[in-house]
């Protein structure tokens, strides 16, 4: 028992949380990178070229933003949002470009 008590002390769960947070933020803003390409520069842009640089740097700017405290009741409320529509299974819903967008 006093194993598992080490493993989880305050200080690792702290930073396991930390880098999941991060993971998810990393994911979302891939995620709207993903959704811009295909439904916004495709329509505007006839030619516009899929960017690994840039799929990068939303993610990047996916992960401060969610670091980042001042965000986090609007995070917060977001993934309640995406929750509540992955639950009822509104797959319509997660077409929308608010489903997709980090934090409005």
């Amino acid at each position: 028992m006093q194993y598992y008590k080490n493993i989880l002390s305050k200080y690792k769960l702290f930073y396991l949380t930390g880098t999941c947070w991060g993971i998810l933020g990393c994911n979302r803003g891939i995620n709207q990178y993903e959704y811009e390409y295909e439904y916004e520069y495709k329509l505007k842009y006839n030619n516009k070229t899929y960017l690994y640089t840039d799929k990068i740097s939303y993610g990047i700017f996916g992960i401060i933003i969610y670091i980042n405290p001042c965000f986090l009741p609007f995070i917060i409320f977001k993934e309640l949002y995406r929750l509540e529509i992955n639950l009822r299974n509104l797959n319509f819903e997660k077409k929308s470009e608010y489903y997709n967008k980090i934090l409005f």
